[in-house]
């Protein structure tokens, strides 16, 4: 790595800047900012098999796993096949199925990324999953 590079990194991390791709995590009672911090978390984690229906680069048909699209708030609201409405219960995460299955061992069938399709949220991530619901899961201006 080279010196203006090393200095640049070193600079930013006694400022106090954050250097990681993680999305942030709320305060203690602050309000979670869903485009800015939850919306990153569905991008990468969970939109590569729950978004609507599409044709991909192959020409192939390819349909949201469980009928759960994740891609649009509407889609979060009607939630997926087995689960319905109770794949997310604006102010109760612990009813919500999007966040029991994100809680789950990699090993358990149900757990969400399945074994092996996408990397789990981290602990800050599931926390800021949690929080969201429980402040109402509102989407803001994101459709």
């Amino acid at each position: 790595m080279n010196k203006y590079i090393m200095t640049l990194l070193v600079a930013a991390s006694s400022s106090g800047l954050a250097l990681l791709a993680e999305p942030p995590v709320a305060q203690a009672g602050a309000k979670v900012d869903f485009e800015k911090q939850m919306l990153p978390v569905f991008k990468a984690k969970c939109f590569k098999c729950h978004q609507k229906e599409h044709t991909d680069e192959k020409g192939a048909l390819k349909k949201p796993k469980g009928g759960l699209v994740m891609d649009s708030a509407e889609g979060l609201k009607k939630g997926g096949k087995e689960s319905k409405e109770k794949t997310l219960v604006a102010g109760k995460a612990d009813e919500s199925t999007l966040y029991k299955s994100v809680m789950l061992p990699v090993s358990d069938d149900a757990a969400m990324p399945p074994d092996g399709k996408g990397d789990p949220l981290t602990d800050a991530e599931k926390e800021l999953l949690k929080n969201w619901i429980n402040q109402g899961a509102e989407f803001g201006a994101w459709k």
